[in-house]
């Protein structure tokens, strides 16, 4: 699956492997971050596996593990930062959704957050199931 455009620096995707760190490095990828926690299904990467692989070819690795039912201020302010330094980012999660979640709450001071929503949707992301873990931290 080709990375989904959110905007010209960040990317979003469902889950990666080990296999797929370089490929990404050849699109152009500085910085990969997981927001998938670790162990929440079988057969899914380890993020110290990850973060080593990323090491081993020059991608900068961050983890931001987010629980939609626990979601924080933290998590919105780690991923924040790193859209801030510019890079080429790619996000990842089981299937993007979380990535897109944190991209909207994110980004209400470039549109609104309605607006944000069917944006992401019309990717293929269906938020909705999100939207109670996303209202206490709507701007509107």
């Amino acid at each position: 699956m080709d990375p989904i455009k959110l905007s010209d620096s960040y990317f979003v995707l469902p889950q990666i492997t080990e296999s797929d760190v370089e490929k990404y490095l050849k699109q152009g990828f500085e910085v990969i971050v997981n927001n998938r926690p670790d162990n929440e299904s079988e057969g899914q990467p380890l993020s110290k596996d990850l973060a080593a692989k990323a090491a081993a070819v020059g991608v900068e690795y961050i983890y931001n593990p987010v629980d939609l039912s626990k979601l924080s201020q933290n998590e919105l302010d780690v991923q924040s930062n790193v859209v801030a330094k510019g890079k080429k980012t790619l996000a990842f999660c089981r299937t993007g959704t979380r990535s897109s979640v944190l991209w909207v709450l994110n980004n209400q001071e470039t549109a609104s957050f309605d607006q944000l929503i069917v944006e992401v949707n019309a990717k293929g992301f269906d938020l909705t199931r999100c939207l109670p873990a996303m209202q206490a931290f709507k701007s509107e």
